[in-house]
């Protein structure tokens, strides 16, 4: 069976579940990650919240990863939180005493942690991230996607902070991540606004690395992930981690940093594959230690 007739049986097999992952690439190091509600345009829920962050968590564990993509079902790359329904139960029971119609900030607090600890693990990998965005990201999923380390996105996407909408600020990480990838000024018009922006819009701003057709989409990501797939594992781990967390840091303190993690790759045998495989004018072979 191909490749991409086993991804279509797994598909039709796990058309219930919210939240689908397979293995792709040469070296099965790429974890694909499918947000899987088309009819909702892929909300977020509770339960898919927290199978994400067991996927995330599992992942900074797992050394034969070495790309994740995030991309969404159907038309939609994901449309937010999912409120209200069935689909969406109330994560935790009201305490002993609380009446209907009682104020229950403390409550409100931890219903906000399920979320936030997500989007907080998704920050916390060292492995490089793709959004693919596929179609409408808004909300909590223009946060997810702002939150990658890189994007692919499609002529029909279009994105929102449409939390000010209802009132709120972008509450799920994209008041810090938006300004740093968009820039401090497109980043506050959309979030003083709310109004919906362009992929063309978002490419010219910085938000994506590829701007492609529909069609185009999958194989443009995988084409993507497979060149982070042939790359050194270690030396992309330090370097994600160290650009992530040198960025209040001053110049000389980075550097310190840097002297320190330096033996982790400058004597590993990744980088001797690296030099070997340049003085041979051969394509290097990294295998993550």
């Amino acid at each position: 069976m191909s490749g991409r007739a086993a991804r279509e049986t797994r598909r039709d097999m796990s058309e219930d579940q919210p939240l689908l992952t397979e293995r792709r690439g040469e070296k099965d190091g790429i974890l694909w990650m499918t947000l899987n509600r088309p009819e909702r345009l892929n909300a977020l829920t509770f339960p898919m919240l927290h199978e994400m962050r067991e996927v995330f968590f599992a992942a900074r564990f797992d050394r034969s990863i070495r790309c994740i993509v995030i991309t969404g079902a159907g038309r939609g790359f994901c449309s937010g939180m999912d409120m209200g329904g069935a689909a969406n139960p109330d994560p935790d029971p009201p305490p002993p005493g609380l009446q209907p119609g009682d104020l229950d900030l403390e409550g409100h607090r931890f219903v906000m942690r399920r979320e936030s600890e997500t989007f907080t693990a998704l920050r916390r990998l060292e492995t490089p991230i793709i959004a693919a965005v596929n179609g409408p990201c808004v909300g909590a999923g223009f946060d997810l996607a702002s939150l990658c380390d890189m994007a692919v996105v499609s002529k029909a996407a279009k994105f929102q902070v449409a939390y000010v909408k209802r009132g709120l600020h972008a509450d799920l990480g994209g008041f810090w991540s938006l300004p740093r990838v968009l820039g401090w000024r497109k980043a506050m018009e959309l979030m003083m606004t709310g109004r919906f922006m362009s992929p063309e819009e978002a490419h010219a701003a910085g938000f994506s690395n590829a701007l492609v057709e529909p069609e185009d989409l999958e194989a443009e990501t995988m084409r993507l992930a497979l060149e982070i797939e042939a790359g050194p594992p270690i030396a992309q781990r330090i370097g994600k981690l160290l650009a992530t967390r040198s960025q209040f840091m001053d110049f000389d303190s980075a550097l310190q940093w840097s002297e320190t993690a330096i033996p982790l790759v400058d004597l590993s045998a990744d980088h001797k594959e690296g030099v070997a495989a340049f003085r041979e004018k051969r394509p290097a072979d990294f295998r993550g230690f």
